[in-house]
């Protein structure tokens, strides 16, 4: 929810949600899937950037950004975070 809510705090990011993504060496990593304001594409050295210019912990910051043109969402409005998991697995 804190790297979520910083992701959101940014300029050019109107939603984000932060899932789990499969790894083989680690296990598991961090994907940030964010639907930009505007079209406008930050890459992931800005976000980065941003998150660690807000006091962000260095462990905390997403290893992977993914760039959508909608988040998945329930009927009650909440992102289903189970189909951006889902979208991992296609990302290996």
């Amino acid at each position: 929810k804190e790297v979520e809510d910083l992701l959101c705090a940014h300029p050019k990011i109107l939603r984000a949600a932060v899932v789990a993504m499969p790894d083989e060496r680690l296990g598991e990593r961090s994907c940030a899937f964010v639907v930009l304001r505007e079209d406008q594409l930050p890459d992931f050295d800005e976000i980065v950037s941003f998150l660690k210019k807000q006091g962000l912990a260095i462990f905390k910051i997403p290893d992977r950004l993914e760039v959508i043109s909608e988040m998945p969402m329930t009927a009650s409005m909440k992102i289903r975070k189970v189909e951006l998991r889902e979208q991992t697995k296609k990302l290996l």
